[in-house]
């Protein structure tokens, strides 16, 4: 089984509209209440067709990123030692060797420059195909072996809180979905983050207590460690679709309008965005899992195969609020037309309630001479007795038969 999982609680709304982009973020949003799923992506360094591959050629790759957009943290630790420390000097830091006392060593950079990627490619000698991928966001996950490291790309799924109150009393939280890649080797572990934040925070408290599973393993293990904390911090975003879903059966029944069919095709599209998401991080565990190249070591596996089990109930969770979905498409359809039944049904009977007495009228408005009615001092009133009384035995009628006044 795997450990620690980190439960969050989640509100009752989701939200999607098209339309904000944000620097280095773009924001796709409805009417559900969370504002949207926010997707950044390194547009200063997208590709374009037929441009050379690799890193190499980008245009700041020799200039250093600017203070503070960079941010990395390495973590050393051993079965009884740990330091932590952030490295302001990239080049001193990968020129320095290892303490002999550590056992892993993980290497977190947060926010993607061509310059600090391309130096982490010259000392750990990955790929620049791989160190392509890690820059041009977002890529597909997916996992590549070679002889002596792993280079594994996943998305981060996390509900980030935006603060403030929005205009129509909706939940502000925003989906966001960010590219995390690794690369791992025997003692060591790259992470490279789009930007600061993630979910590894119940990692790092279990990487300070001494004697602890995580510190006795190698860098396979705290792999798993981070893909499981990956992997389960997407049930919480699960469980938000699905008080939405609730919340729109309950307003399809109640009170169709066109806004509620926009917000369900909304949910529908960001289902489909988070099954592209998560049906290949799947393929990805079971890769892992079936690693033979020793990256993976036998003791790992077990813990390997319970994260598949969860992305497998992941993906499954998704197509089961798919089927909702589209059966909210039809419930929508129903009650829109049982509405507009209501509504016919209203107005053909008062139709019927005025063909006898436009029938009457009409006999007694032709202007024939020898109408015996049209002289008595009392035909008026008597005709409008005649309409009532009318009008009173249809509605009995229809009563009767049970097309008024019962649901």
């Amino acid at each position: 089984m795997a450990e620690n999982h980190n439960p969050v609680n989640v509100g009752h709304a989701i939200g999607f509209a098209v339309s904000t982009v944000t620097k280095g973020a773009a924001l796709v949003g409805s009417a559900l209440g969370l504002s949207g799923l926010r997707r950044t992506r390194s547009g200063q360094y997208s590709r374009t067709p037929g441009e050379r591959p690799g890193i190499e050629h980008l245009p700041d790759v020799e200039v250093a990123p600017p203070s503070g957009a960079v941010t990395i943290v390495v973590t050393d630790y051993s079965e009884d030692q740990i330091e932590v420390h952030e490295v302001d000097d990239i080049d001193a830091f990968l020129n320095e060797p290892v303490p002999e006392w550590v056992n892993v060593r993980w290497v977190n950079v947060s926010g993607l420059h061509p310059n600090t990627v391309n130096k982490f490619r010259s000392h750990y000698e990955f790929h620049t195909l791989a160190a392509e991928d890690v820059m041009h966001v977002p890529q597909r996950p997916k996992v590549e072996f070679f002889d002596d490291h792993l280079f594994i790309i996943v998305r981060m799924l996390q509900l980030v809180d935006n603060g403030g109150t929005a205009a129509d009393d909706r939940d502000t939280t925003t989906l966001d979905a960010e590219q995390v890649s690794m690369f791992l080797y025997d003692k060591t572990l790259v992470t490279f983050q789009e930007r600061v934040g993630d979910v590894w925070e119940p990692i790092r408290e279990r990487l300070q207590v001494t004697n602890s599973r995580i510190r006795k393993n190698r860098a396979n293990y705290l792999l798993y460690a981070l893909l499981d904390a990956i992997v389960d911090h997407c049930f919480p975003v699960l469980e938000k679709y699905g008080d939405v879903l609730e919340d729109l059966e309950l307003d399809t029944l109640e009170n169709p309008k066109p806004e509620v069919l926009h917000r369900t095709h909304a949910v529908k599209r960001e289902l489909a965005l988070l099954r592209r998401i998560l049906w290949p991080t799947r393929e990805v565990i079971d890769q892992l899992y079936r690693e033979e190249l020793g990256h993976i070591s036998d003791e790992i596996r077990p813990f390997l195969r319970d994260v598949y089990e969860h992305t497998i109930q992941i993906v499954e969770i998704i197509e089961s609020y798919r089927e909702i979905v589209a059966g909210l498409t039809d419930l929508y359809m129903s009650a829109i037309s049982n509405r507009m039944n209501e509504v016919m049904k209203v107005l053909t009977i008062m139709a019927s309630l005025f063909i006898p007495l436009t029938f009457i009228a009409g006999v007694y408005g032709m202007n024939f001479e020898y109408m015996p009615e049209l002289h008595v001092r009392w035909a008026y009133p008597l005709i409008w007795c005649v309409f009532v009384v009318v009008t009173v035995v249809m509605l009995f009628w229809f009563r009767f038969k049970g097309w008024i006044g019962r649901d």
